[in-house]
């Protein structure tokens, strides 16, 4: 697999994910917040929750396709 379809795959992925997270974001703030943290706090753990997960789907897809190629 080439290097521009990898890099092509995990700017989809994040694409994917960051607009997901924008449109569910207000009322995730909006439940974190009633656990007592602040909206800075609470868009901050959002934030690394989405990308931490376009890394982990990013190298899983990778390694499975790499793998699978050879």
């Amino acid at each position: 697999m080439g290097r521009a379809k990898v890099l092509f795959g995990f700017w989809l992925v994040g694409y994917a994910l960051g607009f997901l997270a924008w449109t569910i974001k207000n009322p995730v703030l909006v439940f974190i917040e009633r656990l007592g943290l602040s909206p800075d706090a609470a868009g901050a753990l959002i934030m690394g929750l989405v990308s931490s997960s376009v890394m982990v789907v990013g190298v899983l897809v990778w390694s499975f396709l790499s793998t699978n190629s050879s």
